[in-house]
């Protein structure tokens, strides 16, 4: 693949990423690869390259003769996410803010401040300030191993399209997750690592509860 037919193709997954995790493109739903190639303007080489990129992100399934469908997450995705980083990221705060220094604690204050200002304009930066916002909570602990495992947890696709509903669910639950975030910073600059680690958990927690809410309202009822 030459650079440009790489570049191409990066576009153009880029382009259908962002249409699947912002809902455009729904769960199941078959992509369209002539109407894809008609609408950016390109031959269906690129789109079908793209889409077998989007494969192993986990975005979408390839059936043969069928063609590419979205993939759907399931309650099992989601709970296996939640249940890793409740049991893992508040271990991982605690020990860290007893070590963190002052440039660390500013740092997470200011990625909760450009989260706050990017939550629903912008909500794929979003969550890649928020993950960013856990991922400096949590670095000082200096375990290489817990940060490793974590950081695959958080890279999940899953993930990434969860926070989609949260930028969805409007100002109400974006104020109660600022809140939170602010009062674990303070718990965290205050270095009490027992009220860290039950604040974090606490907000992890709640976070799942919100999450599988916000999906079984979006979910079609079920005809009897």
């Amino acid at each position: 693949m030459t650079a440009h037919e790489q570049e191409l193709t990066a576009t153009i997954h880029h382009a259908l990423r962002d249409a699947i995790v912002d809902g455009r493109l729904a769960p199941d739903e078959r992509v369209n690869q002539d109407r894809v190639a008609r609408e950016l303007g390109v031959s269906k080489t690129p789109v079908r390259e793209a889409l077998r990129w989007l494969e192993r992100d986990g975005l979408v399934r390839l059936e043969p003769n069928r063609g590419a469908f979205v993939t759907a997450f399931t309650d099992h995705d989601l709970f296996e996410i939640y249940e890793l980083r409740e049991l893992l990221e508040p271990h991982a705060a605690a020990i860290a803010c007893a070590v963190a220094t002052r440039a660390d604690i500013a740092a997470i204050r200011d990625l909760r401040d450009r989260i706050a200002a990017t939550w629903t304009a912008d909500p794929m930066a979003a969550f890649e300030l928020n993950k960013q916002f856990h991922e400096r909570l949590c670095a000082p602990c200096r375990n290489g191993l817990l940060m490793d495992v974590l950081g695959v947890v958080w890279s999940q696709q899953a993930a990434l399209r969860i926070f989609t509903h949260y930028a969805r669910a409007g100002e109400a639950f974006a104020d109660r997750t600022h809140a939170e975030h602010g009062t674990i910073i303070e718990a965290y600059a205050a270095r009490d690592s027992d009220g860290v680690r039950e604040l974090v958990r606490n907000h992890i927690s709640e976070a799942h509860e919100a999450t599988v809410r916000l999906l079984a309202a979006e979910r079609p009822e079920e005809v009897a």
